[in-house]
């Protein structure tokens, strides 16, 4: 039993780190600074369950609360970006007038 859970979670990680390469490739090519902010919280979530799988996995408690503490920065840090977004887009709203 013990086996299956070790090749579960090695999957899940794997499946993980291929969603996190395809988001920064979405990221990247983003036509619009919104798909950026996005790919960056749906970066942060997948980055978080790894985290936390490999806290289960390795069976290390403090694991869980890095993974607190880069969920309160990771949204921060879309609240940042959100708000950078919104001033830029209502200076270029005024300019336009």
């Amino acid at each position: 039993m013990e086996k299956a859970y070790e090749y579960l979670f090695g999957g899940a990680l794997i499946i993980l780190a291929l969603c996190i390469i395809l988001i920064v490739i979405k990221a990247i090519i983003g036509p619009r600074l919104t798909d950026r902010i996005v790919c960056v919280n749906m970066a942060s979530t997948a980055v978080t369950s790894c985290i936390v799988i490999l806290s289960v996995f390795l069976q290390e408690s403090y694991l869980l609360d890095v993974s607190i503490i880069y969920v309160l920065v990771s949204f921060i840090a879309v609240v940042v970006l959100t708000n950078v977004f919104v001033n830029k887009y209502e200076e270029n709203k005024d300019g336009d007038k």
